[in-house]
């Protein structure tokens, strides 16, 4: 007796949404510009997303970067230094910072160094169209001696 009407409570309380719908359709609401609303972006040419830094690798090279390359694999001059684990983003929305995780061995380590976007080149990577390699111009013992970047302490 008790399964049934545990059973039947259960029922109830998942046919009540159902129930509580109705069939009115929703009244459409226009507005003369849909870009003022910030809900209609079209990607501009350059356009990435935050995924292709987030746990991609950051390598450092000496020499110049070729922007337009299309790489299938590592450069030969590219020194793997870290990984990229997060994004600054300033209050206008610009990414400010790339973070990258570089030195140390299993985690044990290593730090966290704030990279400037500008200072990034993105090479697409000829094998996969949404796939990027990540290079910094530097060397890996400026980039080991940089400060460690830490985010305040909440209060």
């Amino acid at each position: 007796m008790i399964k049934l009407l545990a059973s039947t409570a259960v029922v109830a309380m998942l046919v009540s949404p159902v129930v509580a719908q109705t069939t009115t359709p929703p009244v459409a609401t226009t507005t003369s510009d849909t870009s003022a609303t910030g809900y209609n972006y079209t990607l501009a040419t350059g356009d990435k997303s935050a995924e292709t830094f987030i746990g991609k690798r950051l390598y450092v090279s000496e020499v110049d970067i070729d922007v337009n390359a299309e790489m299938t694999e590592v450069d030969q001059d590219w020194d793997d230094v870290g990984e990229i684990s997060d994004l600054v983003i300033g209050e206008d929305g610009q990414v400010k910072a790339v973070l990258t995780d570089i030195g140390g061995f299993l985690g044990m380590g290593e730090k966290t160094v704030a990279v400037s976007m500008d200072d990034l080149v993105v090479i697409q990577d000829g094998d996969s169209p949404n796939d990027y390699f990540t290079v910094l111009k530097s060397d890996r013992a400026a980039l080991e001696s940089a400060p460690e970047f830490e985010w305040p302490e909440a209060e």
